[in-house]
């Protein structure tokens, strides 16, 4: 009874009072204690955060709370599109198959779905307000690309580049000694046939099991030695453009090569490169704004008692 005694106390001091206390870090150690929610480890926004919430949110560091908490108010006068809000929350509903195991998950979490709508529409306006101050910020100049490029030229150095056309039948180390036979003697068929004249595209569309090219008739398109198994590689080294490969193994599986195109080494130009660094460069940007900001709603409102 004496827990609730001094809350009804301290409630009835009045407006002005309650001010000054819920400011206060020792009223709000002494509230935490009475709640049963442990030592106040920080107020941000006029809200006391506790040993307990740290509890609930395990992975959550003090900080963290204090920037969500200070990014919620000063993003609380976003206006959102009710599209976007009815966009995000059928993401919410998809990732539970059926209404029927949604509502069960919202009950569960002690949620309703007006509860869940306006969590969900804080989140937006939280991403909204960042994005207002990220695109605030100047513009990526020229001269800030060609002073990376100049800098890092190293970067744009293009290694010689080969494009083929396989056939691909799978057996990885673990496949079992039969199949990897009855896989050897698949591609020493398709070889055969190879031989005999018929396209090996064809072939690939028809037989192949990588069914990433397959519905290309097996074009990997261009590549360099450093995206290929080394053993792979050194396969395609050996062709000449329009030379197909016999049958070899590789630790994916069996492999037929055609080498259809290649490209020498090349430092690639500034201008083909400029899009590419202005995309790098402005992400970068946005990793050091957002942190900056994040430094900000944390120091600016941040409290640790002794």
């Amino acid at each position: 009874m004496k827990s609730f005694s001094a809350i009804a106390a301290a409630c009835v001091l009045g407006v002005v009072c309650s001010e000054l206390l819920c400011h206060s870090a020792s009223f709000r150690e002494l509230l935490g204690r009475v709640a049963g929610r442990g030592h106040l480890v920080a107020i941000t926004n006029g809200r006391g955060f506790y040993e307990s919430d740290l509890a609930v949110h395990e992975a959550i560091s003090v900080s963290d709370l204090v920037v969500a908490e200070n990014l919620d108010r000063v993003s609380s006068e976003e206006k959102i599109d009710p599209a976007r809000l009815d966009h995000e929350l059928s993401f919410y509903r998809a990732e539970f198959g059926d209404e029927t195991t949604f509502t069960h998950a919202l009950r569960a979490s002690g949620l309703s779905l007006a509860s869940l709508r306006e969590k969900i529409a804080g989140q937006l306006r939280a991403l909204q307000w960042l994005e207002k101050q990220i695109t605030a910020e100047p513009a990526i100049s020229d001269q800030a690309c060609r002073k990376f490029y100049d800098t890092h030229v190293d970067l744009f150095q293009q290694p010689a580049r080969f494009r083929v056309s396989h056939i691909f039948l799978a057996a990885h180390s673990e496949t079992p000694p039969e199949d990897v036979a009855a896989k050897a003697k698949a591609i020493e068929a398709l070889a055969v046939r190879v031989a005999g004249g018929e396209p090996l595209s064809n072939l690939a569309a028809e037989a192949s099991e990588d069914e990433a090219s397959k519905v290309r008739r097996g074009d990997l398109g261009f590549f360099s030695a450093a995206r290929m198994p080394p053993e792979f590689f050194a396969e395609v080294e050996k062709l000449r453009v329009n030379e197909t490969s016999k049958p070899f193994r590789s630790h994916l599986g069996f492999h037929i090569v055609q080498l259809t195109e290649t490209k020498p080494p090349r430092l690639v130009p500034f201008e083909e490169a400029r899009g590419e660094i202005s995309g790098a460069l402005a992400n970068e940007r946005r990793v050091q704004i957002t942190a900056r900001l994040a430094g900000k709603l944390t120091t600016a409102y941040y409290f640790r008692p002794n």
